[in-house]
Order: C-alpha cells, then sequence, then structure tokens
C-alpha cells in the first residue's frame, strides 16, 4: 500500500498478480473495486513501464467512466496527483474513433485493428493536449502516454475531481462565478484554441468543462489547504466588452478563484481539417445555448465572428 489510503503501489500490485493465486494477499474491497476494471495484460505492463520510469507511484480508485474510457486517481514519482485515462480496448466507440482519426495529417498511416486505433486514438488526445496547454488554453497538462494509457494532471484535490460545470446547481453557480465573465474565459479559451493552436475542440459543451476551485474552496474552508495567489483574468475578446465587475472569485471563499478547464479532447481536430468550422459552430452554439438558458443573451454570428477575427 501506499501511504495515502486506497492507493496501491504499482510495482508490487503488478508484481503480486503474477504470482500463483494460493500465495496471493487477501483482497480487500479496495483491490475488488480497482481490479473489477479489467486490467489486461498490456495495460499492466504499460502502468509497470511508467512506475519503473518514475512517472507513477501509486494508482487509486476510478473517479470518472464512460463509453470510452475509465480515469483513475493516482500518485506521481514526486507526490504529484495525477490522472490516469485508460481507454478500454472492448467496448470504446472503434468506428467513431476512426472517422476522427482519418484526415487528420499527424496519423496518416495506422492499423485498422482496435488496439491500434484505441492507442492511436490516446495519442492523439495527448498530442491535442499539448497543443491547447501550449497556445495557452487550460487544459489538463499532459504528462505521458503509451498504447491505451494517457497521464494528466489531476484537477481537484486529494482525490476528489472537480466538478463539470453542467453539474454545478444554478444558484451556486451564479452566487460563485459572475456568469459574463465565466462566458468570456469560455469563449476565450475557444478563440485562444482557433487561432494560437489552430485547433477545434469538437465536442465542447457544459459537460467537459470542469470548475477547478470548488474541491481547493471546501479543502481552504475547513483549513487543511494553503491559499494560491490569482492567474491574471483573460482579457475579453475583442468585440465583447468587459464590464467592471466582481469576477471569478468572488464568493468562493479565501482567495480561491473558480478556473474553468477545457477536457476530452480526443476527437478535436485541426482547423484545416474539412468539418473543423462545422465544429467550430457547434461548439459555440452549445456554449451560447447553455448561459442563455442561464440569462445571457448572445448570438451565434456575433461570438463566431469574434472567435474568428
Amino acid at each position: 500500500m501506499a501511504e495515502k489510503e486506497g492507493l496501491f503501489e504499482i510495482e508490487k500490485w503488478v508484481s503480486e498478480r503474477q504470482l500463483p493465486k494460493g500465495k496471493r494477499r487477501k483482497k480487500d474491497y479496495r483491490d475488488r473495486k480497482t481490479e473489477q476494471y479489467v486490467f489486461d495484460i498490456p495495460t499492466l505492463e504499460t502502468l509497470y513501464k511508467f512506475s519503473k520510469k518514475g512517472i507513477l507511484k501509486a494508482l487509486g480508485g476510478p473517479v470518472s467512466q464512460g463509453k470510452e474510457s475509465v480515469i483513475f486517481h493516482a500518485v506521481g514519482g514526486e507526490g504529484e496527483e495525477l490522472a490516469i485515462k485508460l481507454y478500454k480496448i472492448h467496448t470504446a466507440h472503434f468506428n467513431a474513433m476512426l472517422d476522427y482519426i482519418i484526415g487528420d495529417p499527424r496519423f496518416e498511416e495506422i492499423k485498422k485493428d482496435r488496439r491500434s486505433v484505441i492507442s492511436v486514438w490516446a495519442r492523439k488526445e495527448f498530442k491535442n493536449l499539448k497543443r491547447a496547454s501550449d497556445a495557452g488554453v487550460r487544459v489538463p497538462k499532459p504528462i505521458a502516454c503509451d498504447k491505451n494509457v494517457l497521464i494528466m494532471e489531476f484537477i481537484g484535490k486529494e482525490g476528489i475531481p472537480a466538478p463539470r460545470m453542467r453539474d454545478i446547481p444554478v444558484d451556486i453557480l451564479k452566487a460563485d462565478c459572475e456568469l459574463e465573465e465565466l462566458f468570456i474565459r469560455i469563449l476565450s479559451a475557444i478563440k485562444t484554441l482557433y487561432e494560437k493552436g489552430r485547433m477545434v475542440h469538437a465536442d465542447l459543451s457544459e459537460f467537459n468543462i470542469l470548475m477547478k476551485g470548488y474541491v481547493e474552496r471546501e479543502f481552504e474552508m475547513w483549513g487543511s489547504a494553503p491559499s494560491r495567489a490569482l492567474p491574471v483574468p483573460p482579457q475579453a475578446p475583442e468585440g465583447l466588452s468587459r464590464k467592471p465587475r466582481r469576477g471569478l472569485a468572488a464568493n468562493t471563499g479565501a482567495g480561491i478563484e473558480i478556473e474553468p478547464v477545457i477536457i476530452d479532447m480526443g476527437q478535436s481536430l485541426l482547423v484545416n481539417h474539412p468539418h473543423a468550422d462545422e465544429f467550430l459552430l457547434r461548439d459555440v452554439r452549445n456554449i451560447i445555448i447553455f448561459f442563455n438558458k442561464l440569462g445571457l443573451t448572445h448570438s451565434e454570428d456575433e461570438i463566431m465572428r469574434m472567435v474568428k477575427s
């Protein structure tokens, strides 16, 4: 066991699984909960390799799961919190992945078998996150990738993931954030990704924007986490004025800022993709619909002109 409860030291865990069943230690609830997600031999070998390189020290339980992947909380070699995204080999939407890969010049020649496509998909998300991060878009920092395993920054604290924007009750979101300010930050991210990253997210909505700061605020309010300096707020895109308002950090307690973090970029496309503008419009439309329901009024044409200006 690692120092923190519920975390498994990778080397010990993998080594034990190679022992005859009669010589393995008796499993407890945490073992069974983790192993039910079927770590096949190639996945275990990949995790073990990251452990030997000092990138990964301990693996915790799942914090999020979908049809294509499961995300685990983990601890890195220097004690930092990490997120491990394991793409499911047997249940992932194989054909849908292939549709987003074909046409991307970064992955022109690939094998069409399931494991190879999922491996390329993992590398694609890693490269997309790196490209977005280098452009200045707030995404989970990518750490490493191999086969169906992607390691990145954990958004949250002490194994508790940040909530999705979709999951925050409207009254709490309005109390903690100036909605116009939050809208501007997300719009700025779309514009920066398009202009500097030369990419389109292609599936952006309130479901894949994490609100970093809520979990940290709870720890701060209970006196168990240090405060941190607030980053400089982004400039409003040209054409959308910023009014003097209380900002995202208001009402959050102890100087903790609520910060939107964009996730799930496996399907993201370069701007020269034939369907890039179509997906850009869909991203913008999804965000506008969400905020219009909260009382803001912006049109698609207005925002699209700002993003592409």
